[in-house]
């Protein structure tokens, strides 16, 4: 058993797994009474046994005690220890005898239909989840629970068999068709949901999960305009549902529509104020689109839910800054401490102390990072680099990232990042050595293979062993923006000009970015277009005028 121990008694069985039809039902006060010498013996038994991990004598003693006792709890204890040692048949007959002495408990029905729906007793399964909708709160909650268990157990077409079945001894309901839908687009059979949904519909013209559910239906079938469309007229229809106006905020947001999507989060925030999910993304548009006081406000709002404490304080830092504020931005990036933000927080938290020339205390900062949390010293190194780097000071940057390495030895992250300083300081042999080192300890790293071609095709007249590079880093990310733009490259150093415009332009529509536009420009002046050559540099230098690619090709061919 590798050590392992079974549950501690008294732990609970999961919630979703479920149950069997009572047969015999005892009185509550014969429910539980004194365990018998015997029984005495064999709980005792069961759990040394279990223990010690002899699963093989705790099981059967636990059933057979399971068997002899009208406690509910040496049941459940049962059915605890047999599923743990996968003993599936001897936890079904101990979840069952645990429905005989509980009826009304619906965990106990929970286990015994998830038991044995992996057994395909289709009528038990039914019979079981018949009760538990029937004696649930309500409708909803107990085709919910149906839904739950019959999505992750069986073969997918006894499952919508199971639910169908449930659902026609439930005709009134428009939950019964709606859970329907709901496990017929967890199979895969979106046919099969749409129906569902339309028959939910119809049962209650105004469900807003049966218009949800059409949405999302769609959206799979690749027919956005018409989900937007159920969404829009089902808004229209029942403007005060909250659940309706979040699905349609977020359709609108993936289509592209900001403005829509804010009008429908802001209506959700307004209907349903501790909707935290439509408060936070309400929030990020806002910051988005450069409303910093109401974004602020919004933010400030999700900081009293409790709820993503470190994004929400990372946030609040960056519309501080983006509107000239350091002091306070200073104050909020100090506060994220962790999380998926941490690096984004120290890196502008660091570059504003740099800009208040304190370079030398974000780097004594950085020391003290790397020696309290040892764990992300390596991504400390690595915004102290990007930083120092940032700042031009090439050496210097190298100089950390070798010392990092002796440390961290073969980091692929140090490696590639101390191989793009090398190039800074005119280092192509050094460079050219850690990319082959990371494809030597990685050989599908694509950023190595990328990095390396460019670097050939761009410091070297090493073109076609550069094409090679950047070639295998092409078949495996056809559509990387940075690939694409060193593929047009590397075509304009071999002289292939059409083809290197071809690539290069699909780069820039796919970026604006402002060094792919310095190279697209270059092959349109040398073909002979300078009218264009000039409009992209000109786009270029607007979004970007710092960009020292721009700067020298625009040096070269515009002094």
């Amino acid at each position: 058993m590798g050590g392992n121990e079974p549950p501690a008694a008294g732990v609970t069985p999961a919630n979703d797994s479920p149950s069997v039809e009572a047969t015999e039902p005892v009185a509550p006060e014969e429910a539980v009474q004194p365990l018998s010498q015997q029984m005495l013996f064999d709980v005792l038994l069961a759990e040394i046994a279990g223990q010690r991990g002899r699963l093989d004598i705790s099981v059967p003693h636990y059933l057979q005690a399971a068997l002899d006792s009208r406690d509910p709890r040496v049941a459940e204890r049962a059915v605890q220890i047999a599923t743990f040692a996968k003993n599936y048949a001897v936890a079904l007959r101990s979840a069952r005898r645990w429905v005989e002495l509980e009826p009304d408990n619906l965990d106990a029905r929970k286990i015994v239909a998830a038991l044995a729906l992996q057994t395909g007793d289709i009528d038990e399964v039914v019979s079981q989840l018949d009760y538990i909708i029937s004696h649930a709160e309500s409708k909803q909650q107990g085709f919910a629970i149906a839904t739950a268990i019959l999505s992750r157990h069986g073969d997918d077409q006894q499952s919508l068999r199971a639910m169908e079945a449930l659902a026609a001894r439930h005709p009134e309901s428009a939950e019964g068709q709606l859970a329907i839908g709901r496990l017929a687009a967890v199979k895969e059979q979106l046919e099969r949901a749409m129906t569902a949904a339309d028959a939910a519909l119809t049962l209650q013209p105004g469900m807003e999960r049966a218009h949800i559910l059409k949405a999302q239906v769609l959206i799979r079938q690749e027919r956005k305009a018409e989900a937007l469309e159920v969404l829009k007229q089902a808004v229209e229809d029942s403007p005060d549902h909250a659940e309706l106006h979040f699905a349609y905020g977020r359709l609108l947001l993936d289509a592209g529509d900001l403005e829509g999507a804010k009008e429908q989060f802001r209506s959700v925030v307004k209907l349903a104020p501790d909707n935290t999910d439509a408060l936070f993304s309400l929030a990020l548009l806002e910051l988005e689109t450069r409303e910093f006081r109401p974004a602020e406000r919004h933010l400030k709002q999700m900081l009293e839910t409790g709820e993503k404490q470190q994004t929400v304080h990372y946030y609040l830092g960056y519309a501080a800054q983006e509107q000239g504020k350091d002091d306070e931005a200073v104050k909020w990036y100090s506060k994220v401490t962790s999380g998926e933000y941490w690096t984004k927080a120290q890196l502008r938290l660091s570059k504003i102390l740099v800009q208040q020339g304190r370079l030398d205390e974000v780097r004594k900062n950085m020391q003290r990072l790397r020696r309290d949390a040892p764990d992300d010293a390596v991504e400390i190194y690595l915004i102290e680099g990007q930083i120092l780097s940032d700042l031009t000071l090439y050496n210097e940057a190298w100089q950390l990232y070798d010392q990092a390495l002796a440390t961290y030895k073969d980091n692929e992250d140090l490696l590639y990042s101390r191989a793009l300083t090398s190039e800074k300081i005119d280092r192509i042999d050094l460079a050219e050595q850690d990319m082959l080192r990371i494809l030597e300890l990685d050989p599908e790293n694509v950023r190595a293979m990328n990095a390396l071609g460019y670097t050939l095709a761009d410091r070297t007249d090493r073109y076609e062993e550069a094409f090679r590079y950047i070639q295998q880093a092409y078949e495996r990310k056809p559509d990387d923006p940075a690939i694409i733009d060193s593929m047009g490259w590397v075509h304009y150093r071999l002289g292939r000009l059409e083809e290197a415009r071809r690539f290069l332009q699909q780069a820039w529509d796919m970026t604006g970015d402002s060094e792919i536009g310095a190279h697209l420009g270059e092959v349109m002046w040398m073909q002979g277009d300078r009218d264009d050559a000039r409009r992209v540099w000109a786009e270029s230098r607007e979004s970007s005028p710092d960009n020292p690619v721009l700067q020298k090709v625009l040096e070269r061919f515009m002094p």
